[in-house]
């Protein structure tokens, strides 16, 4: 089977690596030829060049909607011939529905990764997502909640769980000289890993911060991450002076990072499932997230393995004071954090998934 990964770029986030993580897997479990087309340039991910695969760069000429794309992604898909397109957005989807009717491939669509419908009816993001919708074989969302905020109702949408690769955790982690390097001094390490984007609430991190200092001066927050929103969050820092934050810019070892924190924290608006909560509790880390309504949900046994939290400031002073003087807890919780993602949220898991998903659409192509 002949399958054309689809996607925007390789920038740091946690959709590029579900998406190298899965073709890694293919690589090593199946004996399915595979390729990647990307719209953008940007690879952040150097082992993206050792996984063995063709990568395409069909780069946009300036403008977000590149109607040559169409063409060169069709061309591309007579090239390679595949069996099957999986695309990962929305745009992507669009640009690949050409191919999907005239050439006969089947085309999955991973484009929901979120919980939060965030445009209107009469948009014009909103066209495309219909139309994708249509002609689409498979959709896919990486949570319930998803499905459920984007009120599918299609027979043919599904949700596969994010996975991980559990190896990556399972090694050890020198937690001081991690520490060191980041240079924190303090006794506690809370760390957020996530992008800094309109996505997430990077702004209450910093209150959040700002407030245990006035508690107590034993916590480092550190943020992982890059995005545009991180010089206004470096400017805030600097403008208020807050002393007990460690910004690092964007990683590719976060689970060194997370390895040396107490606690996971996220501070978002609203998740589908979020990679960050998975690696932390893969590494024994209780976690706290501020997504009430999202897909954290999915993921966190409240009390067992952490707390979801409204959106505040208190709510979430209080747990991350509770969890850091109770050690024996955060211990349980991490134990039992662990074994949830080992259960269900291993990249075995997800790509046995995808091998179901993609067996359908290619039993739907050869009928």
């Amino acid at each position: 089977m002949k399958i054309l990964f689809f996607t925007e770029s390789l920038t740091c986030g946690g959709k590029e690596r579900r998406i190298l993580e899965l073709i890694r897997y293919l690589k090593e479990n199946t004996d399915y030829s595979i390729a990647l087309v990307l719209t953008e340039s940007n690879i952040h991910y150097e082992y993206a060049h050792k996984l063995g695969i063709p990568i395409k760069i069909i780069q946009r000429k300036g403008i977000k909607y590149d109607p040559i794309l169409f063409l060169k992604f069709y061309r591309y898909c007579q090239i390679f011939k595949p069996d099957i397109i999986h695309t990962w957005g929305r745009m992507t989807t669009f640009y690949a529905i050409p191919p999907k009717i005239m050439l006969g491939i089947p085309l999955i669509s991973s484009m929901i990764a979120d919980a939060q419908q965030n445009y209107n009816y009469f948009s014009l993001k909103n066209l495309f997502f219909k139309t994708d919708i249509l002609f689409s074989n498979i959709l896919l969302s990486n949570s319930e909640a998803g499905i459920k905020a984007y009120k599918i109702k299609t027979h043919k949408a599904k949700v596969i769980f994010n996975g991980v690769n559990l190896d990556r955790f399972e090694r050890t982690f020198d937690s001081k000289s991690e520490r060191d390097r980041l240079g924190v001094k303090t006794h506690f390490m809370v760390v957020m890993v996530a992008a800094f984007s309109s996505f997430k609430d990077y702004d209450l991190f910093l209150d959040i911060a700002k407030r245990i200092y006035q508690i107590r001066n034993d916590v480092t927050f550190v943020a992982v991450g890059s995005g545009p929103k991180f010089k206004h969050i470096l400017q805030r820092i600097e403008k208020e002076k807050i002393a007990n934050v460690i910004l690092t810019g964007k990683k590719e070892d976060v689970e060194r990072i997370i390895a040396a924190s107490d606690v996971g924290l996220l501070c978002t608006y609203c998740e589908g499932i979020s990679n960050s909560i998975i690696e932390s509790m893969a590494l024994s880390k209780p976690v706290i997230s501020t997504d009430l309504i999202g897909g954290s949900k999915e993921i966190i046994l409240e009390g067992e393995t952490g707390y979801c939290t409204e959106r505040n400031i208190e709510n979430n002073v209080e747990k991350i004071n509770y969890l850091l003087n109770n050690r024996e807890l955060r211990i349980s919780m991490g134990i039992k954090g662990k074994e949830r993602i080992n259960t269900s949220f291993s990249i075995e898991r997800m790509g046995k998934d995808y091998e179901i998903v993609y067996q359908e659409a290619y039993t739907q192509k050869v009928q």
